[in-house]
């Protein structure tokens, strides 16, 4: 047991007893508030948000010099691209297709031709019209010199690309010597002396050269200088006599392919003489330098002017691939017969025959 006595607790309802006070001592005084901290304000703004700010600012200039950058070098690319293409489009379009690696159309065997174009008729006179019901009374002649409606020499054969150039009209002639050279229109003036002679070759027939531009005009020749070409010439020369042949001319070449051609033209009277003439001849005539040949399909006759009739023939010689050493071709327009004939012993090209028959066929229409 201890000495002390129990505390009384405080019942229900009385009042709580007073605690003593502590023991008194000196009171310390009270703790003096720490001072207020001025607040930033925004026009005073701290080094941090200076820092801050100016580093924003530089990040927006580099952003800005960058897009600049960028803009610079896609405008650059741009025009780059631009003028690559341009160049492109003229260096393209600017020269011959033919000429541009890639896109050249591989050679068929075609001739460069100058220009083509007919001589000057003489004053008054009119262009022969190949369709007039009256021209085998000879109302469809050709009044032009029929040295000038031979085809020119091509490029590929030494000849000159510009167009020609023709001399004043005169009056129809007829070259001295010809069968027809008692005619009232012949003019001794513009005809070269010749002898006719049945077995003159192209050597001896006054071919004319096709000289530096290929612009000389061919010479006229005897008709008999057919004759050298035929493998029974008697007949022809018979025929010939028969229809009154009145002039005759002739151009020859041979292009850097190997081919030869030879153009001959033969004027008669009417055109219903020159007509006998063709007839007789595309049937019952032969040349030396195809012998066998015989008539091409009619597939190979191309669209023909107004008036023309051409009967194509080939040698059965080929050198390989079907592709005949000799192509022939007899044209009648009107009151002319042109004989071409075309040979190599590589065989003949088809598109160079075509080409070459129906530009002839052009002049004489």
């Amino acid at each position: 047991m201890t000495d002390h006595a129990a505390t009384p607790q405080p019942g229900p309802g009385s009042e709580p007893t007073p605690q003593p006070a502590p023991e008194s001592g000196p009171v310390p005084p009270p703790a003096a508030d720490p001072a207020p901290t001025t607040a930033p304000t925004a026009e005073e703004p701290t080094a941090e948000g200076q820092a801050l700010a100016a580093q924003a600012a530089e990040e927006q200039a580099a952003h800005r010099t960058r897009r600049r950058k960028a803009a610079v070098r896609w405008g650059c690319a741009v025009l780059v691209f631009a003028l690559a293409g341009t160049g492109t489009a003229l260096a393209v379009t600017a020269p011959e297709r033919t000429d541009i690696p890639g896109l050249a159309t591989a050679g068929d065997g075609r001739y460069t031709f100058p220009p083509l174009a007919l001589p000057p008729l003489p004053s008054g006179k009119a262009a022969p019209n190949l369709k007039d019901k009256a021209k085998d009374k000879g109302a469809a002649v050709h009044l032009a010199d029929l040295r000038h409606l031979l085809l020119p020499v091509p490029k590929e054969a030494g000849g000159s690309v510009n167009p020609p150039v023709f001399p004043a009209p005169t009056a129809p002639t007829l070259p001295a010597g010809s069968a027809g050279s008692a005619s009232p229109t012949a003019s001794p003036s513009d005809t070269p002396s010749g002898t006719p002679s049945a077995t003159a070759g192209p050597s001896a027939s006054g071919t004319a050269t096709a000289g530096p531009e290929g612009a000389a005009p061919a010479n006229w020749v005897s008709c008999d200088a057919l004759l050298g070409d035929l493998q029974n010439p008697a007949r022809m020369r018979t025929l010939l006599r028969q229809n009154v042949c009145r002039a005759a001319t002739v151009r020859e070449w041979t292009a850097s392919d190997g081919t030869s051609t030879r153009i001959r033209l033969m004027r008669f009277g009417t055109s219903a003489e020159a007509w006998d003439t063709f007839s007789r001849t595309r049937s019952e005539i032969q040349l030396k330098a195809a012998p066998d040949a015989r008539t091409a399909p009619s597939s190979a006759d191309g669209e023909l002017p107004d008036g023309v009739e051409v009967t194509r023939k080939e040698s059965r010689e080929t050198a390989g691939k079907d592709v005949p050493t000799t192509r022939l071709a007899f044209v009648s327009a009107s009151d002319v017969v042109a004989v071409i004939t075309m040979t190599n012993p590589r065989g003949v090209p088809a598109a160079a025959f075509r080409q070459v028959v129906d530009l002839q066929a052009d002049l004489l229409a």
